[in-house]
């Protein structure tokens, strides 16, 4: 059980991701630019820039360990909502300034997966490899493996529907879809955050999440036509 844990989650942190981009990048040239660029945002936007900003600077501010301590749902909401923040801005400032050939409805479906993808890797493939490789990954709880997959999964699918919308705004000139998106990613890691807090159990909020992003995709997928333009 250890091992098929563990390889699960290496297919659907780190080979998935890749398989997906490489299939994307294959079927058009085209895709592969929003597959980098959709890395690209992910890395720069969180991994350079958030993530050691709130570690660095904010993370040993009185105010924000006082908040921390006292109330974790507003802590949760701050975390939720710089992450969301960060990333739909991100990937609406790439969008709008780096890729302005590609506009079209798979163009943001690729570069929902090269940002999705990158984070799975980053976040939980690499480490789920290495631990295999190593062999210290096999002693870990396989349940737990298991949920790091699925949980990277709807994150997937989620970046995806996100970068739709994302799309979306910038198409119809509507920032209506920026803000959406934003909410609605602060409103996933919220609640993420909030049943972990509650102790309900990881299957059961990785269910909900997974269900969550599955309507998401459904939402957009209706937005196909309306997101195309041309760019012939």
């Amino acid at each position: 059980m250890d091992l098929i844990s563990s390889l699960f989650t290496i297919f659907a942190a780190f080979v998935l991701p890749i398989v997906a981009a490489v299939w994307l990048a294959l079927k058009k040239k085209r895709y592969l630019r929003p597959v980098l660029f959709g890395a690209l945002t992910f890395i720069v936007f969180q991994v350079l820039t958030r993530i050691p900003l709130l570690q660095l600077v904010i993370a040993p501010m009185p105010w924000y360990i006082l908040m921390s301590i006292s109330s974790p749902l507003l802590a949760g909401l701050f975390l939720s909502l710089t992450a969301a923040l960060f990333e739909e801005v991100g990937r609406y400032i790439v969008m709008r300034l780096f890729l302005k050939n590609n506009r079209r409805y798979m163009d943001s479906v690729a570069f929902g997966i090269g940002h999705g993808g990158t984070e799975a890797i980053l976040l939980v493939g690499l480490n789920a490899l290495i631990g295999l490789i190593m062999s210290y990954g096999l002693s870990a709880d396989p349940w737990m493996t298991v949920a790091a997959g699925v949980e990277r999964l709807s994150a997937m699918v989620l970046h995806v529907a996100l970068s739709v919308m994302v799309l979306q705004s910038i198409n119809k000139r509507n920032v209506l879809y920026l803000i959406l998106a934003i909410f609605l990613h602060t409103l996933t890691n919220l609640a993420a955050v909030m049943m972990q807090a509650n102790g309900t159990p990881v299957f059961l909020i990785e269910a909900v999440l997974f269900g969550f992003a599955l309507i998401m995709l459904i939402f957009v997928i209706k937005l196909k036509n309306r997101t195309e333009v041309d760019t012939e």
